[in-house]
């Protein structure tokens, strides 16, 4: 009876399952997806899939590396950010610096300081602005985005 058994259970497995190499190669590509969260290239969708560069939030500028050499200095910065300007202080020492930014919210003046980076990547210099906090104190601001800016001079000077 057990032999009996066994032989239809290795029937039945030889008809599922084509050959055990196959099989194997199978389970182990599955495996390998699914522990190294491999993705599908899907070329098809390529064009769907490039990043709207018109919205700075998902532009990404290449890699940013250590800048080679600090800056030293401040420098006031007047910018528009969904219509209303902000005027900012950016003093930086070396490769590292702070920046104060005045602008009006709900019609009152709101003053937020926050912590910046300075970073390097093939089209300039990156400040990266990091912990955006009411001005004076350390309490974190709830909408305020910190801010980042590129500067590069242009080859026509």
């Amino acid at each position: 009876m057990f032999s009996k058994l066994f032989c239809n259970t290795v029937l039945a497995t030889s008809l599922t399952l084509p050959n055990f190499k196959q099989t194997t190669s199978i389970a182990i590509l599955l495996a390998g997806i699914g522990l190294f969260g491999i993705k599908s290239a899907d070329a098809r969708n390529a064009l769907v899939q490039t990043p709207d560069v018109s919205q700075s939030s998902s532009y990404t500028i290449a890699q940013l590396v250590d800048a080679n050499s600090p800056i030293y200095g401040s420098w006031q910065l007047k910018y528009s950010v969904d219509g209303v300007v902000h005027t900012s202080v950016l003093v930086m020492n070396g490769y590292s610096g702070v920046m104060r930014t005045r602008y009006f919210s709900s019609n009152k003046k709101q003053v937020v300081d926050q912590k910046i980076r300075l970073k390097s990547s093939p089209r300039g210099l990156v400040f990266l602005g990091y912990n955006p906090v009411y001005a004076g104190t350390s309490t974190r601001h709830p909408t305020y985005a910190a801010d980042n800016f590129l500067f590069a001079i242009e080859d026509d000077g």
